[in-house]
């Protein structure tokens, strides 16, 4: 059990009235304001100009403080308004004073919604920091004068295994809980005589009895990765967490993701009025001036350099607004500095890092500078260009492929010749008709096109 992370109910009053008298909802910490947001997500760490007089190899270690800063942005706001909102709601049915909650008759009021975004924008790390801003178990013993003895986790956060493995999720939630409960969830239903069909029962059983306030699932990309039929498998354990035992839950993925994210996860979203949210890579505006603001006062060359258009121009240039890249490439550029002996930061400088440093992301980077979908698309953490999260699967009866409204036409000096197509039936193995109607068994259109390689990315059609 880990004692940092329990704390004893203290209620607090509440102004909305669906959450008046509830003890879950009124022991969590008030609803703030985006201006208190900002100062509790931020992180600035220690800073003494005086450290620019240090010899080389001590400044070289302090360069790795820029890793820990954090400037919120306004998306991060966003993010934490729908998960301040999402823990509430899916509480207001599961009120442990109310009959029909203690009767398991009740409607869930559970919402979920789905993260993604481009690797390297920092998901993980702003979802952590929200979250850390709750505690994350909460012990009742008494509530106005009357007895109520109830351990409340508000939050748990699993990584989806590396194969999208149900067994591994239902071990991790298990072991979870015994690290910060002091339980024995794992000896008792982790061993082998289990099935992974008793153990998804058990994992909503526990996750019921701990009044698990949401579900924060990483990785979900993974799941791409699970053998046949594992990813429809999960993602409709999901639904029942969120309409039978009213349990929100919170996905987090790269773009990657969207090819096991288009089925019946969106009925569950539906009921939701938190919708689902993109990290794109920051564009060049007031959002990525104020990131390299917040890392520029950091420095540690014996000559500081002032901020100008120039520099935010070849920093954004050259990470193409992923926050982690734009981190590295100035911590990486100040070390450059210091052990050349240039002591000072220059746009010639980056430029030689990133081709120096940036070897294995060049790539993509330059896919992204362009803007050649067809480049950019080999890449799927980071093309966010086709995600629909509203998409259903298509009706086979309907199925078409995609064509262009009009005829095609060829200029010339005096008007425009009709060229015409002739239509062939389809007949060849590698007609993309005759592969759509062979599909095989619970395998959507999408999947069966990528499986003949038809598909770099995750176009939605």
């Amino acid at each position: 059990m880990v004692l940092d992370l329990i704390h004893n109910a203290q209620y607090k009053e509440q102004i909305i009235s669906e959450y008046k008298g509830n003890p879950f909802i009124e022991a969590l910490p008030e609803i703030i304001s985006s201006e208190e947001v900002v100062s509790k997500l931020a992180n600035f760490p220690p800073y003494n100009k005086e450290e620019r007089q240090l010899d080389n190899q001590y400044r070289a270690h302090l360069v790795g403080r820029l890793y820990d800063v954090f400037q919120p942005l306004a998306i991060h706001l966003d993010l934490e308004s729908r998960i301040s909102r999402v823990i509430r709601q899916g509480y207001v049915a599961r009120n442990v004073l109310d009959k029909s909650f203690v009767s398991n008759n009740y409607r869930s009021t559970a919402g979920s919604f789905t993260l993604l975004g481009v690797s390297g924008m920092g998901k993980t790390t702003v979802v952590n920091r929200i979250l850390s801003m709750y505690p994350q178990v909460i012990v009742h013993s008494k509530y106005k004068d009357s007895p109520l003895s109830r351990y409340q986790v508000v939050y748990l956060r699993l990584e989806c295994s590396y194969d999208g493995s149900i067994k591994g999720l239902c071990l991790s939630f298990f072991s979870k809980v015994d690290e910060i409960l002091g339980t024995d969830y794992y000896s008792r239903f982790g061993s082998g005589k289990l099935s992974v069909d008793n153990m998804l029962v058990a994992m909503s059983n526990i996750a019921k009895s701990i009044s698990l306030g949401l579900l924060v699932i990483d990785e979900i990309q993974n799941l791409s990765k699970s053998k046949s039929g594992g990813a429809d498998r999960m993602l409709n354990f999901f639904v029942t967490l969120v309409n039978t035992i009213g349990l929100p839950v919170l996905l987090i993925g790269t773009p990657e993701a969207m090819g096991v994210l288009q089925g019946k996860f969106r009925q569950a979203r539906r009921g939701s009025g938190q919708g689902d949210l993109v990290f794109e890579r920051l564009d060049n505006d007031i959002n990525f001036k104020l990131l390299v603001t917040a890392i520029w006062g950091y420095q540690w060359t014996k000559r500081p350099t002032a901020l100008t258009d120039e520099l935010i121009e070849t920093l954004y240039d050259q990470s193409q607004g992923i926050i982690d890249i734009t981190v590295k490439l100035y911590a990486l550029a100040q070390t450059k500095a210091i052990s050349s002996g240039i002591e000072t930061i220059t746009p010639e400088l980056i430029k030689q890092v990133a081709d120096e440093s940036l070897r294995l992301v060049k790539p993509m980077l330059n896919a992204l500078r362009t803007g050649n979908v067809m480049e950019i698309v080999k890449y799927p953490d980071i093309y966010t260009g086709n995600i629909d999260l509203s998409y259903e699967l298509p009706n086979w009866n309907r199925f078409v492929i995609p064509t262009t409204s009009k005829p095609p036409t060829v200029e010339n000096n005096e008007k425009p010749v009709k060229v015409r197509t002739k239509k062939v039936p389809p007949s060849a193995e590698n007609d993309i008709r005759v592969m759509v109607q062979n599909k095989e068994e619970d395998l959507t259109a999408y999947d069966i096109l990528k499986n003949h390689g038809l598909i770099k990315g995750f176009e939605v059609i």
